[in-house]
């Protein structure tokens, strides 16, 4: 007898969904939540990939910074431009200053100068209020200075570049830098000016960097070999015609500063979004398993009047496609519109302009594929096993598991354990009858809480790593100097401040990785911050740093030729052990050191620490220092900032010109403006992830409720009344999710560590610190026990209206 699967199938899948409502609705929910937050996040990656790449090469960046004190003149700058290799090139300046409003504090500032005729054809920025070039006496500053300074466009401030008298000029207009972070983010306010203003700010001198453009007729090149290559050719050209070169500093070609940042983000992201999505085909799968049990005794009568495993087969997995499509119609414009959303923050977060949010159709197109086919493919076992029984097993069918004799393990687990009554008695072996469906239900809700607490605990993580990196250091406050200055005359004057409790100076020098016959190549992008690579010299027994050691070992007051990177220099010198050479640039001299040992240095750019002792005996700067660093008696912001404002006039009254300056809780607010992108979004997938598990443990009781009809009728006929009925139902929901707990908090220890130790190491080259939320652990714990008891009560209620009849009437 052939089936006439093609007429009744569609009669068949409506009534199920109809009869099923409920179930149907709540699995359409979970897929289309799941495909929302993994639309969302792809398309915010989508968008965020492609806008902050067109934003960095909008400002046309040059391929590499040739330093060259004194400049160059006209016909070299000409010559330059004849290279092979060479597209464009324009001399440029920078100057570290500080600006302040009125009589507020001295903030940290960048100024790049050029030429009022430079056509600004590289490392241009976009004029947003106000014109280019300023007038004489006129600066602009990037868009995201203007709230960090609290300043307006036609308002007047003080510059003061390091060795000179502030000075008054007037903000003429604002502009979009796509190559700098958020003011806020560098705690440095970056501002554009000609030389001209300059001049009037106190500083007379030639510009120094030589921007160069290197590539072919495609465009310019992003590789950095070949860059390294071609501006080497640039340095020995100007050396050849008389004007010495100090270094030359090469970025990542073609990338944003914080396209690294972005990318990991990204990925973190739509990889906790996929999560989801399996999440919720998980839960689907469970539902459409529970609905086959329920229909058993249907599949054995079908199969009884000729239904072959085939089309019983395919008369379910039909309907598990026709859920993920309306699933994925829902989620389509929700994950765009959110997706959207997402971008238009992290464009924010990024100092971005975006000039579309046009979602590719590949992004559409994956969201399509994994909303569609993933649940189908998670589905297909439990659909497989149920269409293949048999019409004897279906009449045998009793609700229980195939491999449960009456007196299982678990039947007597729960006799011994008993309960507060006989009603969790029976409620705990009902839940552990069907021990496949159990493990299922716990599954899913302890994989949503493991999710959950992963989330929470990578973002506790990130925040505890920001908290070490600034525990470590001691000091209050770090004055950076224009140029060094006797160190013991430095702490004298740091001392004699009220306020102070204790004060040390050090060495300070940039340093680059020296590689004989070459011009040193720096890493460093434009802003001096990214890639930079700095020398500091303590004293070897100084107690204002304590940095954790990762391999080898600290310095030595008896050390010669001795240093220890920090993290991120060490990821400068690839394959670097303890032990080995290194060549380093220091002062403009090539020197050789032994490397004692690497640390942890979280907030600090690339450092090689030596001491004072063996600093001086390297640069024969003997008692100098650059740096000063200083413990207050308070440590809130106003304190620091006082004292700050008198060392400041302490320093400037003895004629030591300060470069920067900046207190410790300026550095805090810098590290968390890096890690609020991902801790804000940790937590919120977290959130969704526990709505999925929630979600299934209510579809899986309403579930459970249906496949027992046939059990509560017999209840009711021997008079249990409905409070009984529904108080069996709730503890059932509340014993499943308290067994989820332990297993999800278990499941998070493993996920935070691969979570954590991939994200910093990705974003700061060193994995996060392990810590576990226990606050999280407490707010899962209430969400699940709350959400199971929510979840039952609405199964409970169904089960306490089941009649007699309703049972006799159940196939």
């Amino acid at each position: 007898m052939r089936w006439p699967l093609s007429r009744l199938l569609l009669r068949k899948i409506l009534r199920d969904m109809w009869l099923a409502r409920t179930r149907m609705v709540m699995m359409t929910l979970a897929i289309a939540l799941s495909v929302t937050a993994v639309g969302a996040f792809l398309s915010a990656r989508a968008i965020l990939g492609r806008e902050i790449s067109r934003n960095y090469l909008e400002t046309r960046p040059a391929s590499a910074t040739v330093r060259v004190p004194g400049g160059v003149d006209a016909a070299t700058l000409a010559a330059v431009k004849a290279q092979p290799g060479v597209l464009d090139a324009t001399t440029r300046a920078s100057f570290p200053a500080r600006l302040k409003i009125g009589n507020g504090p001295w903030r940290m500032s960048l100024l790049f100068v050029s030429h009022a005729a430079d056509p600004q054809r590289i490392s241009r920025v976009t004029m947003q209020r106000g014109a280019w070039p300023p007038p004489p006496g006129g600066l602009v500053l990037e868009r995201t200075a203007l709230a960090f300074l609290d300043a307006e466009v036609g308002q007047a401030i003080t510059v003061q570049v390091p060795g000179t008298v502030p000075a008054s000029v007037t903000v003429t207009g604002s502009a979009h830098d796509g190559g700098v972070a958020p003011a806020d983010q560098e705690q440095t306010a970056y501002a554009y000016t000609t030389d001209a203003t300059l001049a009037r700010l106190g500083v007379r001198s030639a510009p120094d960097e030589l921007k160069v453009v290197i590539g072919d007729r495609t465009g310019p090149s992003g590789s950095r070999d070949v860059i390294e290559t071609d501006v080497q050719r640039v340095a020995a050209l100007l050396r050849a015609r008389g004007f010495p070169v100090s270094r030359i500093e090469v970025p990542r070609p073609l990338e944003h500063p914080h396209q690294g940042q972005m990318e990991m983000v990204g990925f973190t992201l739509l990889a906790f979004g996929a999560a989801a999505l399996l999440l919720s085909s998980v839960l689907v799968a469970a539902l459409l398993g529970g609905l086959v049990t329920g229909q058993i005794r249907q599949i054995g009568a079908m199969k009884a009047v000729g239904a072959r495993t085939g089309q019983i087969l395919a008369l379910y997995l039909t309907l598990t496609a026709i859920l993920s499509v309306l699933a994925t119609a829902l989620a389509l414009p929700t994950g765009a519109a959110l997706g959207r959303a997402l971008a238009a923050q992290g464009a924010r977060l990024l100092n971005l302009d975006l000039f579309s949010l046009a979602i590719p159709p590949w992004a559409y197109a994956l969201q399509i594929t994994a909303g569609i086919f993933v649940p189908v493919l998670v589905a297909l076992m439990p659909l497989v096993r149920g269409s293949r029984i048999t019409v004897r097993a279906a009449i045998d069918d009793h609700g229980l598991d195939a491999d449960a004799p009456a007196r299982s393990w678990n039947g007597r687990l729960t006799t011994r354990l008993g309960g507060p009554s006989r009603l969790h008695t029976l409620a705990t072996r009902n839940v552990l009858r069907r021990r496949g469906r159990l493990v299922l239900n716990v599954g899913l809700l302890a994989v949503a809480g493991a999710m959950f607490l992963t989330g929470l605990n990578t973002a506790t993580g990130w925040n505890a790593l920001v908290q070490e990196g600034t525990a470590h250091r001691a000091d209050d406050l770090e004055i950076r100097l224009a140029r060094p200055a006797p160190a013991a005359r430095l702490v004298e004057l740091a001392r004699g401040v009220p306020g102070v409790v204790a004060a040390e100076a050090w060495a300070r020098a940039g340093t680059t990785v020296h590689v004989p016959g070459r011009v040193d190549v720096a890493r460093v992008y434009p802003d001096d911050a990214h890639g930079s690579f700095t020398m500091l010299a303590p004293p070897a027994a100084t107690p204002l740093l304590r940095l954790p050691v990762e391999q080898g070992r600290w310095l030595r007051p008896a050390d010669v030729g001795t240093v220890v990177l920090n993290n991120l220099a060490s990821a400068q010198l690839p394959g670097i052990r303890i032990g080995d050479r290194v060549s380093l640039t220091v002062d403009g001299r090539p020197t050789t050191w032994r490397v004692a040992g690497i640390v942890s240095d979280f907030g600090s750019q690339a450092t090689a620490y030596t001491t004072d002792r063996q600093y001086a005996s390297v640069t024969g700067e003997t008692g100098q220092a650059g740096l000063l660093r200083v413990v207050t008696a308070r440590h809130d912001t106003g304190a620091r900032q006082a004292v700050l404002d008198r060392i400041e006039a302490a320093l400037e009254g003895d004629g030591v010109a300060v470069e920067r300056s900046f207190r410790a809780d300026e550095l805090r607010a810098a590290l968390d403006g890096h890690v609020l992108v991902l801790a804000d979004a940790l937590i919120g997938l977290g959130v969704v992830m526990g709505l999925v598990g929630l979600l299934g443990l209510a579809a899986g009781l309403v579930t459970a409720v249906t496949e027992r009809t046939r059990e509560f009728g017999v209840l009711h006929a021997i008079g249990a009344t409905s409070t009984v009925v529904r108080g069996i139902v709730v503890a059932e929901g509340g014993f499943t999710a308290a067994i989820s707990l332990p297993v999800a908090a278990l499941a998070a220890l493993p996920l935070t560590r691969l979570l954590g130790d991939f994200v910093g190491a990705n974003a700061f080259r060193q994995p996060l610190p392990f810590r576990f939320n226990a606050p999280a652990l407490l707010v899962w714990s209430l969400l699940a026990l709350a959400g199971a008891a929510l979840a039952a009560t609405a199964a409970a209620r169904r089960a306490s209206r089941l009649t007699v009849r309703n049972a006799l009437v159940t196939l």
